[in-house]
């Protein structure tokens, strides 16, 4: 029997969720709580989550959750029984398997509640087989949706970093050759970019040209250093509501404090940036603890 970590050797986190996938999967879909997944265009796998209400009973929201998942995947889903080959080891979560079937396919999957963060996940995989097969159980135990240390991590189209759990995705936008995701805690707002082949990008420019360029709004001059990515430029500078309001103490309190940070990642040959926009002070703690972060 193969090893299930030979199964699957790419991870997958988006959003709070996180499993482990074979090398061939891909996303073919993707929302704040949706996500597609499949092989050479066709769909293998599919992962819907949301967070419980504050006051719910189990028994009555997996009703409810099971039939709005039904009406709104126009699907019909059957309760199975627990697979007597899945021991699965994480007391915070529980499982409860089912088969499905559409108008055109059908499948298995699982439902999964965790008893620590109450969020309700449902999984499902396109397949003509009745029974669950190593590869469908090893990804359902490699299935988490939160971590212990206080951070959201983030692994898809090759980007790969975490952000603090207090702030929450806003949007997002994956076009070719430039990913942006943006995410706000309060009145402070953290950007985080990805530009690429960064061997063509840069073939005729610096790399602070290139940020200028990218980056309108950047101010001042950039320092050097050195992160875990490698050698990196950082502007700091505070962006005034209006122009010379230092001058006028009062109007201090409006101005927005900017960190940005870029460097070219060698492994990836992608560029990637670091925007912090918080009001009071810099936020260097955010750079430290994101991609491009202290060494």
């Amino acid at each position: 029997m193969p090893n299930p970590k030979e199964l699957l050797q790419k991870k997958f986190a988006w959003n709070g969720v996180s499993l482990r996938l074979p090398m061939t999967w891909e996303i073919d879909s993707l929302d704040k709580d949706h996500v597609i997944i499949g092989e050479d265009t066709q769909p293998r796998m599919e992962i819907k989550w949301t967070d419980s209400p504050e006051k719910f009973t189990l028994e009555r929201y997996l009703k409810n959750f099971i039939a709005q998942t039904q009406k709104k995947l126009k699907i019909k889903i059957y309760e199975r029984s627990t697979p007597d080959s899945f021991k699965q080891t994480n007391p915070d979560l529980e499982f409860f398997f089912f088969s499905w079937e559409s108008a055109s396919s059908f499948g298995r999957g699982s439902l999964i509640f965790c008893s620590h963060c109450k969020k309700f996940s449902l999984i499902r995989f396109f397949s003509k087989s009745k029974t669950f097969d190593l590869l469908q159980e090893s990804i359902l135990l490699s299935y988490k949706d939160h971590s212990n240390d206080g951070h959201n991590y983030w692994q898809v189209f090759g980007l790969h970093f975490s952000t603090p759990h207090k702030f929450s995705m806003t949007d997002y936008n994956f076009k070719p050759g430039c990913y942006i995701l943006n995410f706000e805690s309060k009145k402070t707002k953290l950007t985080v970019y990805s530009w690429g082949p960064a061997s063509f990008l840069l073939s005729k420019i610096s790399i602070t040209e290139f940020a200028t360029q990218r980056i309108r709004r950047l101010q001042g001059f950039a320092k050097s250093g050195v992160c875990k990515c490698g050698n990196f430029f950082q502007w700091n500078y505070q962006q005034e509501i209006i122009k010379n309001s230092h001058i006028l103490p009062f109007l201090n309190h409006y101005s927005r404090y900017m960190i940005f940070r870029i460097c070219k990642e060698k492994q990836s040959n992608r560029i990637i940036g670091v925007m912090v926009d918080s009001r009071g002070k810099f936020e260097h703690d955010l750079i430290k603890e994101s991609v491009i972060g202290d060494i």
